[in-house]
């Protein structure tokens, strides 16, 4: 079996452009990220920090994974990690990619598109839901998961980062490494992903 990265940015961009469509979810609703109170900003983390060209975002890379600007799977940079992860069912390296798109819709919007989004993938299962602050002051979403991508038979798990860079363009920073690698990389995403300015 390849190796696999990405994880599931492709289906997360689709999500957060029609993220200001209106879907009707049985059951309760969960908190208005914008009416929640917001936490202390994450304080920046020492390390090199990747610069976007287009001056969206900067982004403290994991020391030592591969940088890959060149817009690979529509995205505006991946970190690869050079060491793969193996697993019974397969190989995967571990990764942090960053997706920007037009935003449709305000930061809660994109948020409910978003977890309408990852509730289609299979036997998904929520790990984390919780607003952010950023280092710059501006307010972001974290959604994290397990799942089983249906290409690889893979038990994957991820951690996401949703912000809007000048209130037109969606960010979102996707950490994704095998689940059972998880203890190993999470520590690592969360630094990186926490790191992230928008206020460029």
């Amino acid at each position: 079996m390849g190796i696999r990265t990405i994880g599931i940015v492709v289906a997360l961009a689709g999500a957060v452009s029609a993220a200001g469509c209106a879907v009707v979810v049985p059951g309760s609703p969960a908190a208005d990220p914008a009416a929640v109170s917001r936490p202390a900003p994450s304080p920046r983390p020492p390390g090199d920090a990747f610069h976007d060209t287009l001056n969206r975002f900067d982004l403290v890379q994991p020391p030592g994974w591969t940088v890959d600007p060149s817009g690979s799977q529509n995205t505006a940079v991946i970190f690869v990690d050079p060491q793969v992860s193996e697993s019974p069912t397969g190989r995967f390296r571990a990764n942090i990619n960053v997706i920007v798109v037009p935003a449709h819709a305000d930061l809660p919007g994109i948020v409910t598109g978003a977890r309408q989004e990852v509730l289609a993938l299979a036997e998904y299962r929520s790990t984390a839901d919780e607003p952010v602050t950023l280092p710059d002051g501006a307010p972001a979403h974290l959604l994290g998961g397990t799942y089983r991508d249906p290409r690889t038979g893979l038990a994957l798990r991820n951690v996401q980062l949703l912000a809007l860079h000048g209130g037109a363009e969606t960010v979102v920073v996707t950490g994704t490494a095998l689940a059972d690698t998880w203890d190993g990389y999470g520590p690592v995403f969360e630094t990186s992903l926490r790191s992230l300015t928008v206020a460029t």
